[in-house]
This record gives structure tokens, sequence and C-alpha cells, in this order.
């Protein structure tokens, strides 16, 4: 069987290593973008738990702070649980941020010299 490679006489000799080094630096870089996307979709779904559950103690806070015999330890847990959900919030935007640059970044990649055409798809991805 011949040669399975798309070199030709004309090729220097180190041309498939190149290419296959080539090759295996744009999987490797792309892989560390699908991981860096798992990643932030790990952190999200953290996020969307500890704001939902900040959420809830925020309005128990704000219902017992409107109570007749609310005093100031209502008020401040008000401040306190207000402010933490305020903080999610503000990671939430930082994430969805990120998470829109990641997939902007995947999609250069596919289609830029380094990824197009060079790459397969399994129907997993």
């Amino acid at each position: 069987m011949g040669d399975m490679t798309n070199s030709s006489a004309d090729d220097p000799p180190n041309a498939d290593r190149s290419d296959r080094e080539a090759a295996r630096a744009s999987m490797l870089a792309r892989h560390r973008l699908i991981e860096a996307i798992i990643r932030n979709n790990e952190a999200q779904l953290r996020n969307d738990s500890a704001r939902g559950g900040a959420e809830i103690e925020m309005h128990c806070a704000l219902r017992d702070a409107r109570s007749p015999n609310s005093g100031d330890e209502a008020a401040a847990d008000v401040e306190r649980l207000t402010a933490r959900f305020k903080a999610l919030q503000d990671e939430h935007d930082r994430l969805v941020a990120e998470r829109e640059w990641l997939n902007a970044s995947l999609l250069e990649f596919d289609d830029g010299p380094q990824g197009a055409g060079t790459h397969y798809r399994s129907g997993n991805a």
C-alpha cells in the first residue's frame, strides 16, 4: 500500500511532521477553549443556584423588615442580602460576558486559518 500522506516529492522531508504538529497544536488549542466553556458552564450553574437562594433569602428579609415589630437587625439583613444578591448578579454578568467571548473565540477558531477545513465533526460536538 502506498503512502497515505499528502506530501509530494517536492515537499520538504519534515513537511508531514510539521503539518501533524500544527494540527496537534490546533487541536489542543481548540480543546482548551472547550474546557474553558465547560468550566464557565459549571460556574454559571453554581451562580444560578446561589442567586436563586440569595433572592429567596432577600425576599424573606424584605418581608420580615416590613413587619411592625422589625428592628435594626431586619434592616441590616436586607442590606446584607441585597449586597450579596448584587454581587452574585455581577458575577453572573461577568460569566455571561466570558461565555460570549469564549463562544466567539471558538467560532473564530473554527472559521480561521488554523481551523478551517482541518477539523471533522463527529456529530457529538
